[in-house]
């Protein structure tokens, strides 16, 4: 695979510690990557948690500029957040020539899940 290092550490790093903030104590996040079989040019990559899940109506806006899911909030470990990392994610992963998607189910937890392109041909500079 062919990436920026620096730049998909930031994504793992992004997804792994959004994983662990809403994941309560004893609960796991869970990092897995393997070629795709269905579409073998790309690498799929997923950051799993047994957090407290997404609405429905929250998943359309999950990768909005600024944008935190709502109440959450008094739930979070740690640092509260910006509302960018989500957005930040997205457009790295977009550069690499990949795509980006969630699924969650409310009080079971979160998949984020992404792609990314074996060959450099796919890396947009």
């Amino acid at each position: 695979m062919f990436a920026d290092g620096d730049r998909i550490r930031q994504v793992l790093t992004n997804l792994i510690s959004n994983g662990i903030k809403f994941t309560s104590s004893g609960g796991r996040v869970v990092i897995s990557a393997e070629k795709m079989i269905d579409n073998p040019e790309f690498v799929l990559v997923k950051v799993s948690d047994a957090g407290t899940g997404i609405s429905p109506e929250e998943m359309g806006k999950l990768f909005d500029k600024f944008h935190q899911v709502k109440n959450v909030r008094e739930k979070v470990k740690g640092a509260k957040g910006t509302g960018l990392g989500l957005f930040i994610v997205k457009n790295i992963v977009g550069l690499h020539g990949g795509k980006v998607w969630a699924k969650s189910k409310l009080g079971e937890g979160t998949t984020f899940a992404f792609t990314l392109p074996v060959k450099s041909d796919k890396i947009k500079s």
